[in-house]
């Protein structure tokens, strides 16, 4: 009976993405941005939604952003119990946020952030704007729109909870964004990259003929 040999570390190692996973699709995101982000927030959005809604089972306040975003369209007092017309409104206006969020991520927030476009980078990115969109979240949107109340510092006298799980979803939200949304570094210009990569050119060093 022959023994099963054990996994090795360095075939799990081989394993973790590296910034050389994924090079048509990290290609095509750079070279078209616009519908890159499109995608890239739509299953972000859809992701951190599904997600704010299981947070109950984590022992966190429910963020039922489509349904929040129902009530204020439809002129619904907040905590009635929601029909699928406050859901379904909600959330065509909740998804197309998140969608075209993302779209500016793409071309506003994403390119100002001083980091190579790796895949930790992307990703770094796509975080600290989740952050952004979190501290606007809670420090405006609901206090001042969904719960009209003097809510303290970042909604914090409507519980900790609340406020973690803000920033929980829109940390989801980035992760999701940065992952799918991952375009390459810029390469260079084909004469660069040429004049990179040929050797070295020799230089002769000429010496004066004596004179005669």
């Amino acid at each position: 009976m022959s023994a099963i040999a054990p996994r090795s570390a360095s075939g799990l190692v081989a394993r973790i993405p590296t910034d050389d996973s994924l090079p048509r699709w990290r290609a095509w995101v750079a070279s078209h941005p616009i519908g890159g982000s499109l995608l890239a927030g739509a299953v972000a959005t859809q992701f951190a939604t599904v997600f704010g809604i299981w947070f109950g089972g984590f022992g966190l306040p429910q963020l039922n952003w489509p349904v929040a975003n129902g009530e204020l369209i439809l002129g619904i007092p907040v905590g009635t119990p929601p029909t699928a017309a406050v859901y379904f409104v909600g959330e065509l206006s909740h998804f197309t946020d998140g969608v075209f969020f993302a779209l500016l991520f793409a071309l506003l927030f994403h390119p100002l952030v001083p980091l190579r476009n790796t895949l930790l980078g992307n990703l770094i990115k796509a975080l600290l704007y989740g952050t952004v969109l979190a501290i606007v979240s809670a420090a405006w949107w609901v206090p001042a729109v969904y719960v009209p109340h003097h809510a303290g510092f970042l909604s914090s006298s409507l519980g900790w909870k609340l406020v973690f799980g803000i920033f929980l979803w829109h940390w989801i939200y980035g992760y999701f964004l940065g992952t799918v949304y991952c375009p390459r570094p810029a390469t260079p210009e084909p004469a660069e990259a040429a004049l990179a990569s040929a050797p070295e050119a020799e230089t002769i060093h000429q010496t004066a003929a004596p004179a005669a």
